[in-house]
Parts: structure tokens; C-alpha cells; sequence
């Protein structure tokens, strides 16, 4: 099958004519009905009653500090939840907030995307599959690096696929900004540039335009754009780069095929059951020669992070979204080839099980702690998500019962819990330094000059590994928390004096 669009002169000598652009049609209806379901999430998430999670806590603690890093990802986030949190406050809804409207903005990108590839109509299904797809109606409702990553992907292939039907500048800044402040979001935003290689071998204009600068001006300004969380890096001795490697190379190597094979199975959740099929389908026509140039490049870009992250879960767990910038690409050339196959049922099947599973998520958030789904270890699959506000109340009264003049944790996530829920208390909340908590990060070190008494809350039972660090050790026994929310869990209470001068980091817990 002949390249639909390929040209017969190099782009560095003639440009390709600028294609006809049908008028914008279709766009109000697509604005207005994102603008309605950005509005249900925002109110959604005003109802919920889902407890921050740890990990979002975490970042929410981030916010109160700002830097061009963290421990364990790029500062992007951060600043974020910051910006927000000057416009509506530091609720659990708010610190969340963001997500629903960056996703709206993915699914205008997403548009943009498919009209200039291929025409408005991809571009519009496209953006409602966005919308709507499995994966953005479960993440829209938390705070996660995965949001502004999307936004900035889609912001980027956009500024590309431009590059590609013209060389411009204003495209090539576009493209390097976009890249630039994906890397400061997370950095799988890399996957970008092998991408653009697999794009140069399957498409001849891609190809062209390595020849010219605007594509390596564009990398330029990415570099520019991350330089200052890599010099960050720097001065913390990488401690991102080798936390973030950690989780490749910390897991147990065991060759599994299985584990492969739930990771694809995965997908089929995050990217949509129908979206993620319709990528199959079209890989296989690309295997057998068989695609048009735009669904080649389309399809280049999901074919790295899917594949590097499939082959890493043959010997290690992979998360199900370690490959959720494959979705971008994916569900355009998916778009593309539902719409030139008149498949409307597929296409709609698609926008109805997205509609289910927002309508589902959205009622389920506002009685999470009723929620019960036979079957399951813990019948409420909302179990990791609650509980945290309380276990943030009951330590701050086991302290004040105990006369403790600060609260102290081990743990980074019970640490960023307890951070955000007494964080206007006036109880200081200090971390005990492990491996696990560098000394920037989570807010202030317990040391051997902090005034005592002070309670540690630890899930370690154990009272040896404290003793040798502090004069006094007086267990206060088990705590429980989260009972009736669907989300117990406890902690260990320990009364503690006259920290020892230099305060060593704690052992690991026997047995734990």
C-alpha cells in the first residue's frame, strides 16, 4: 500500500503543501461537553469522601516547600497542587482538583492532535474517548504525576505531528516546552525520544526532518526547560535518578511470563478495553506492512513504553500505569481507524463503558466507606484510601494524652499523612531519618536537640531498635484506626525522652 503521505522531495527542500483544514465544526459541541465533565468531576470530588492516600499527601507536603525536586519524583507536581491550592485551599477536593482540569486540557490536545494528523472528526472522537476512556475517569478523581504527564505528552506529539506537515518555529517551542516540563512532571516522559526515532524509521517526512533544526532546537529547550531539577539531582547526589531506578532494579528477578501477560491484560483497564484492542489490531497491520504513514508514526509512539515496560514484568512487577503515555498516540490512530472503518458501535461502546465507570466512581466515591464487592480480600476496594484522617486524629490524641510535644514517624507514608491531616493542629510532626526519608525531605528531622517528650507512631512492635537511640522508651501499646470506614489499620505508640546526641537512623523492623 503506498504512503498516503509521503513526499517525493526532501522536506528540507520543499515543503509539503499545508493540507485543507475544514472549519472548526465540531469544536463548541466537544468544548461544551468537556466543560460539563470537567465540572461533574470538580463536584464529585467536592462530595467524596475518599481520604487523601499516602502518595497524594506526600505531594501535598511537597507543596508547602518548594524546590526543583523531591526524593522520589521531579518537582512538577508540586507546584501544582501549590498553584492550587492558593486559588481554592487545602481540602482533600482541592488538593485534587487539578486533575479533571488537566484532563480537559489532554482532551483538547488530543484533538488537536488528531485534526492536524489526520482530520476534525478523528480529532473529535478522539478527545471523547480521551475523556472518557477507563483510565481517565479513575485517575481525574486523585492527585498523580501520571495527569501533567498526558497533558505534556499529548502538548508535545501535537507540536510534532505539526513539525511534520510544516517546519515552524512557533511549533518547535511548542514541542520543547512541552517535553521539557514532561520531564518535570515524571520522567518516563523520555520514552518521547525513542518515539521520535521509531516516527524518523517509519515515516519519510519524519526522517526529513532530522535533517533541519527545529526538531533538535526543540530537545534543546527540553534540556533547558529540566536543567534546573538535574542540577538539583546534582547537588542531591541523584537521589531521584536512584530512587526511581530502585523500583526497576529493587524488585526480585523472576522470570515470569505471567507477569507479563497481567501487564497487557492491565491495560486493557487503563487505556480503555476497546481502545487498547483497536492498538493490537493496528500493531499487527503495521507488522504486515499495511498502515498509512500517519497510523505508522501513531502507532511509534506507543510501541516503546508498552514494549520496554512489558518486557521489564517478565522479571520484575511492573504497575499497571508505567506505560500510560502509550495512550496518547493510541487513542488517536485508534480514533483514526474506528472512524475510517465507520465502526460506530466500537466507538460507542467505548464512550458508554467510560460513562459507566465515571457514573460508577462518582457515586461510589460518596459512600466509599459502604462499599462492599464480594470476592475480594478486603470487600472494600476503597480500603488503601481511608482511614488516613483518622489515623492522623487518633495519633494526635494518643499525643496529647501522652504529653508529647511533637509527633514522630518512621515511615514516609504514614508520614505525609500525618502531615496533611494535623496540619492545623499546631502538633509538629517530625520523621525519624531512615534510608527511606533524606534529610530534605518531609518536613523537619526528629534530632537529639528536639525538646521531649515525643510520641513515635511505627507499625514496628519492637521497643529494642529505640532503645539504643533515646534515654527513656515507654510503650503506650496498639492504637487502632479507620474502624467502620472500610480502611482499619493501626499503629504503635511509644513515649519517648532525652534523644541520644547523634541521633543514628533506625534498624528495620524484626519480622516486618
Amino acid at each position: 500500500m503506498p504512503d498516503t503521505f509521503a513526499l517525493k522531495t526532501p522536506l528540507a527542500a520543499v515543503a509539503p503543501p499545508r493540507p485543507e483544514r475544514k472549519p472548526l465544526t465540531r469544536l463548541p459541541l466537544l468544548l461544551a461537553i468537556l466543560a460539563a465533565l470537567t465540572a461533574l468531576r470538580l463536584i464529585g470530588l467536592r462530595l467524596s469522601i475518599v481520604d487523601l492516600f499516602y502518595d497524594e499527601a506526600q505531594y501535598w507536603s511537597w507543596a508547602q516547600n518548594l524546590a526543583f525536586g523531591y526524593y522520589s519524583k521531579p518537582p512538577l507536581l508540586a507546584w501544582i497542587i501549590f498553584g492550587a491550592e492558593r486559588v481554592c485551599g487545602s481540602a482533600e477536593w482541592c488538593v485534587r482538583a487539578a486533575s479533571p482540569v488537566f484532563y480537559f486540557g489532554t482532551s483538547l490536545a488530543v484533538y488537536a492532535i488528531g485534526r492536524a494528523a489526520y482530520d476534525e472528526r478523528v480529532g473529535f472522537w478522539a478527545a471523547l474517548m480521551t475523556a472518557l476512556t477507563t483510565g481517565a475517569a479513575f485517575s481525574s478523581r486523585i492527585i498523580s504525576t501520571d495527569v501533567p504527564l498526558l497533558f505534556c505528552w499529548a502538548v508535545a506529539l501535537y507540536g510534532f505531528v505539526k513539525l511534520l506537515e510544516a517546519p515552524r518555529w512557533r511549533h518547535a517551542i511548542l514541542l520543547g516546552v512541552a517535553a521539557g516540563l514532561g520531564l518535570l512532571a515524571k520522567y518516563a516522559m523520555v520514552f518521547f525520544v525513542p518515539g521520535v526515532v521509531i516516527a524518523a524509521v517509519v515515516s519519510p517526512r519524519a526522517r526529513a526532518l532530522l535533517r533541519g533544526p527545529h526538531l533538535w532546537v526543540a530537545l534543546l529547550i527540553a534540556a533547558v526547560v529540566v536543567s534546573p531539577n538535574i542540577a538539583w539531582n546534582v547537588s542531591t547526589g541523584f537521589i531521584t535518578f536512584k530512587h526511581t531506578g530502585s523500583l526497576v532494579t529493587g524488585e526480585e528477578t523472576r522470570w515470569s511470563a505471567l507477569r507479563a501477560l497481567e501487564f497487557l491484560a492491565a491495560q486493557f483497564g487503563v487505556f480503555g478495553p476497546v481502545i487498547f484492542a483497536v492498538m493490537i489490531v493496528v500493531t499487527v497491520r503495521l507488522l504486515r506492512g499495511r498502515l498509512g504513514e500517519m497510523d505508522r508514526v501513531m502507532i511509534g509512539f506507543c510501541l516503546v513504553p508498552i514494549a520496554v515496560i512489558t518486557a521489564f514484568a517478565f522479571t520484575a512487577k511492573a504497575h499497571a500505569n508505567w506505560a500510560a503515555v502509550a495512550f496518547v498516540s493510541g487513542v488517536v490512530v485508534a480514533a483514526a481507524t474506528l472512524v475510517r472503518e465507520r465502526a460506530r458501535g466500537w466507538i460507542a461502546a467505548s464512550l458508554v463503558i467510560g460513562v459507566v465507570a465515571q457514573a460508577g466512581l462518582l457515586i461510589g466515591d460518596t459512600i466509599a466507606d459502604r462499599v462492599a464487592v464480594p470476592g475480594l480480600r478486603n470487600p472494600n476496594p476503597y480500603a488503601r484510601t481511608l482511614g488516613w484522617r483518622d489515623f492522623a486524629e487518633k495519633a494526635a490524641a494518643t499525643a496529647r494524652a501522652a504529653g508529647a510535644r511533637a509527633i514522630v514517624s518512621d515511615s514516609r507514608g504514614e508520614l505525609g499523612a500525618l502531615l496533611y491531616y494535623l496540619r492545623d493542629t499546631g502538633i509538629p510532626v517530625l520523621s525519624w531519618r531512615t534510608e527511606e526519608i533524606p534529610s530534605f525531605d518531609l518536613g523537619s528531622p526528629y534530632t537529639a536537640q528536639t525538646p521531649g517528650p515525643v510520641l513515635l507512631v511505627t507499625v514496628c512492635p519492637d521497643p529494642r531498635r529505640i532503645a539504643a537511640h533515646v534515654e527513656r522508651v515507654e510503650p503506650l501499646g496498639l492504637v487502632a484506626t479507620g474502624q467502620g470506614t472500610g480502611g482499619p489499620r493501626g499503629f504503635r505508640a511509644f513515649r519517648l525522652n532525652g534523644p541520644r546526641d547523634p541521633l543514628g537512623p533506625l534498624a528495620n523492623c524484626p519480622g516486618l
